[in-house]
C-alpha cells in the first residue's frame, strides 16, 4: 500500500504542470479496475480514477461492494487528441490499481450453508486503447489481477463523458 501511495504522489507531482490540460469525466461499463460507475481526472498524459463495482459472493450470492482506484498513463494528451486529430482520436494506455473486493471465496461444508468467507483486495494491471470523439471517450482493455490467493486475466470496456474540460472540443 505504501508503494501505491508513493506512486500516486510521484505521478501527481510529475503531472502538476499538466493541469492546463485537465479533463474530469464520468463513465460506466464493465471493469474490475474502473468499476461499473467511475470518475477520472486526466492531467495531460496521466489519469487518476476511482470506481464502484457491485459484486456478489460466489456461493451464497450475497451482495458485496468493491471500490477501486487506478493510475493511468495515456500515450497522448487529451488536449492533443481533441484539438489535432479532428473529430476522432485514439491512443494506447496502461493502468495499475486495485479493487477492494477483487478476490472473493466461500466454502460450503457438505452442501450446507456457506462459511469461511474470504474477501481480499486485488492489484490489477491493464493495457488498452482509448478513443475520443468530442466529449465522449471509449475504452477497451485487457489485463491481469493478482493477490495472495489467486491470479486471473480480466478485461474492461467503458464509455466516458467529459463533465469538465480545460480545452475546446
Amino acid at each position: 500500500m505504501k508503494k501505491l501511495i508513493l506512486l500516486l504522489s510521484l505521478i501527481f507531482a510529475l503531472s502538476f504542470s499538466s493541469f492546463a490540460q485537465t479533463d474530469i469525466s464520468v463513465g460506466g461499463g464493465y471493469s474490475w479496475l474502473q468499476g461499473v460507475a467511475n470518475v477520472e481526472a486526466q492531467f495531460g498524459h496521466f489519469g487518476i480514477g476511482a470506481g464502484y463495482f457491485p459484486a456478489k459472493m460466489p456461493g451464497s450470492g450475497d451482495p458485496i461492494s468493491s471500490f477501486s482506484a487506478a493510475v493511468t498513463w495515456y500515450g497522448k494528451t487529451n488536449e492533443f487528441l481533441n484539438n489535432h486529430s479532428g473529430a476522432l482520436g485514439a491512443c494506447y494506455y496502461g493502468s495499475i490499481g486495485f479493487a477492494s473486493a477483487g478476490y472473493r471465496s466461500q466454502i460450503s461444508y457438505n452442501g450446507g450453508a456457506y462459511g469461511s468467507d474470504v474477501v481480499q483486495p486485488m492489484t490489477i494491471g491493464m493495457l488498452g486503447v482509448k478513443s475520443y470523439a468530442g466529449k465522449f471517450s471509449f475504452k477497451l482493455g485487457a489485463g491481469y489481477g493478482w493477490c495472495e490467493y489467486a491470479g486471473v486475466f480480466t478485461w474492461e470496456v467503458g464509455l466516458q463523458y467529459a463533465l469538465f474540460s480545460s480545452h475546446a472540443f
